[in-house]
C-alpha cells in the first residue's frame, strides 16, 4: 500500500505543463517547476491588477490601508507555505513523498497567490453583479427553443454566466487569458492548477444539483468553454473523477483553502477593528480565545497598546490555526488521496470552527455590513451592470450600430482572440466566435478591470465625465 501511495504521490505532484507535450523537467534543488510557476504569477499583469481590487472595505479613505486583493494573496501566500512545509514534513515522515519540504511549501504558496487572481472589481458584490445581469438580461437556454432564441448552446454554457465564478476565472486567466496565442496559456504546471482548483467542477453537474455539504461541489472550477484544459489537468493528476468531469480535490487545494480560510477570518477581524467597526478590544479577545490553543504562547502585556496587542494576538491566531489545519491534514491525507475528504481543515474540529464562526459573525455583523461598505457594493452592481450593457450589446449585434461600433473599438482585441487563429480585424474576430465566447469575452474584460478603473470607465461612457 505505501508503493501505491508514494507512486500517487509522484502524480500529484506532477510538473506536467498544460498544453505543452514536452517532458515535466527536473525538480532541482536550486529552482524548481514550482518556483517557476510562482514567479510566473508574481510577474503577470492579473496579479498586479489586484491592488485595485477589492478586499472587504473599498477605496478606503482612512490613514489606515486595509487589505486589498492583492495584500490578501501575498499574505496567504505567507500561510500557505508554512502550512505546506509543515504538510511536506509530515509527508516525508510518512514516506509517502521524497520532495523536500520546502517545494511543497512553494508549491502551496503558488496556490494561494493564484486563488483570487479571477475576481472581479469590488469583491464578492461583483461576482453578484454579473450573475444578476445574466440572470436579468440573457435568455435562459431550453431544449425547447422559444420565441426568443438564446445564445447559449446548452444550459451549463448558460449557468457559466447566471453562476458567474470568480474560481473559474481564475483558472481561465492562468490557462487561456496569458499568452493567448497559444493551447495553455502560460502553461503551469498541473500540480499548481490542482493546488489553487477548491471546486474540480463544472457549473452543471448532469443528472443532479451539486451536493452542498460536499466542500468540493459547493462552487465551481471551471467554464464550458476552458473543459478540455481543466479534463487534461486533472486527470493528468490523476483526481478522482466521481462523475465525467466532476473531481474531487487535489490534497494540498485544502492547505490553500486553508490559508484562505485562517487570513479571511484573523485578517479581516484586525482590518474592522483598524477601520473603527469593532472595539479593538472586543477584537484582541476574539483572537486571544484562539491564539491560546497554542501551548506555548504568552498572553501579550494589558498595558500595551491596543494596536500592538492586536498585532500580536494576530499573529498568534495564525500560528495556532496553521497547527490545528495541518494535524487534520496529517490524519486525513490518505481520505484525501481517495477522493472521501470533503471538509475544511479549519472546520473539522468542532471547538476550532465554533470560534471561527463567531469571529466571522462579528465581523459580517460591523464590518461587512457597515453602511460605507454597503453603499460602495451597490455602486459595483450599477458600475459593472452598466458597464455589461455597453460592451455585451456591442459584441453581441451582428449589425451593430454607430455607438456599438465605437464600443467595439474600445474593447482590446486581443480579448478577441483564440488559442493558434490569430485574426487582426476586430470584426471578423468576433463573428468567429459562438454568442457564448462572445459574451465570455465581454466578463474577461470587465472581470479583469481594477475597480478605480470600472468606475472611471462607466462614468466617462455614461457621460457622467469627459475624459480629461
Amino acid at each position: 500500500m505505501s508503493k501505491e501511495r508514494k507512486a500517487r504521490w509522484q502524480q500529484l505532484l506532477s510538473g506536467h505543463r498544460l498544453g505543452s507535450s514536452r517532458p515535466p523537467g527536473e525538480l532541482q534543488e536550486e529552482r524548481t517547476e514550482f518556483d517557476r510557476d510562482y514567479d510566473r504569477i508574481v510577474f503577470s499583469s492579473a496579479f498586479r491588477r489586484l491592488h485595485d481590487k477589492t478586499q472587504v472595505f473599498p477605496l478606503s479613505t482612512s490613514d489606515y490601508t486595509p487589505r486589498t486583493r492583492l495584500t490578501h494573496s501575498i499574505e496567504a501566500s505567507c500561510v500557505g507555505r508554512t502550512l505546506g512545509q509543515l504538510a511536506g514534513r509530515a509527508l516525508r515522515t510518512q514516506g509517502l513523498v521524497e520532495v523536500e519540504p520546502a517545494h511543497l511549501g512553494t508549491l502551496v504558496a503558488a496556490g494561494c497567490l493564484a486563488h483570487d487572481i479571477g475576481n472581479p472589481p469590488f469583491g464578492h458584490s461583483g461576482e453578484a453583479a454579473i450573475q444578476h445581469w445574466a440572470e436579468q438580461h440573457l435568455v435562459r437556454w431550453s431544449p425547447t427553443p422559444g420565441e426568443k432564441p438564446s445564445p447559449f448552446a446548452t444550459e451549463a454554457q448558460w449557468q457559466d454566466l447566471v453562476q458567474f465564478e470568480g474560481n473559474a476565472q481564475g483558472f481561465r486567466i492562468l490557462n487561456r487569458l496569458q499568452s493567448r496565442e497559444r493551447n495553455g496559456g502560460l502553461r503551469y504546471t498541473v500540480a499548481t492548477l490542482g493546488a489553487m482548483s477548491k471546486y474540480p467542477r463544472p457549473s452543471v453537474i448532469p443528472g443532479r444539483k451539486p451536493d452542498e455539504g460536499r466542500s468540493s461541489e459547493k462552487k465551481f472550477g471551471y467554464f464550458q468553454d476552458d473543459q478540455e484544459l481543466a479534463h487534461e489537468a486533472f486527470r493528468k493528476l490523476g483526481l478522482h473523477e466521481r462523475e465525467p468531469g466532476v473531481f474531487s480535490r487535489h490534497p494540498l487545494a485544502f492547505l490553500v483553502e486553508a490559508a484562505d480560510d485562517i487570513c479571511y477570518a484573523v485578517i479581516d477581524l484586525e482590518d474592522s477593528a483598524m477601520q473603527g467597526l469593532i472595539p479593538k478590544e472586543e477584537a484582541c479577545a476574539l483572537l486571544e480565545g484562539v491564539a491560546r490553543r497554542m501551548r506555548d504562547f504568552y498572553s501579550p502585556s494589558q498595558e500595551m497598546q491596543l494596536e500592538s496587542r492586536l498585532g500580536v494576538l494576530r499573529s498568534g491566531a495564525i500560528g495556532a490555526l496553521i497547527h490545528e489545519c495541518v494535524a487534520v491534514f496529517s490524519e486525513a491525507v490518505e481520505e484525501m488521496e481517495q477522493g472521501r475528504w470533503e471538509q475544511s481543515l479549519a472546520s473539522a474540529r468542532p471547538e476550532v470552527k465554533a470560534q471561527l464562526k463567531e469571529i466571522k459573525r462579528i465581523t459580517r455583523l460591523k464590518g461587512y455590513e457597515s453602511e460605507r461598505v454597503l453603499q460602495i457594493e451597490s455602486a459595483g452592481f450599477k458600475t459593472l451592470g452598466g458597464l455589461l450593457d455597453m460592451f455585451a450589446s456591442a459584441v453581441m449585434e451582428d449589425a451593430p450600430n454607430k455607438e456599438q461600433k465605437k464600443l467595439r473599438q474600445l474593447l482590446p482585441i486581443d480579448f478577441l482572440q483564440r488559442p493558434g487563429a490569430h485574426q487582426p480585424d476586430r470584426d471578423k474576430a468576433i463573428g468567429s466566435l459562438s454568442p457564448y465566447q462572445r459574451l465570455l469575452c465581454v466578463t474577461d474584460y470587465i472581470s479583469g478591470m481594477t475597480d478605480g478603473f470600472a468606475v472611471e470607465l462607466y462614468q466617462r461612457l455614461s457621460g457622467i465625465k469627459l475624459p480629461s
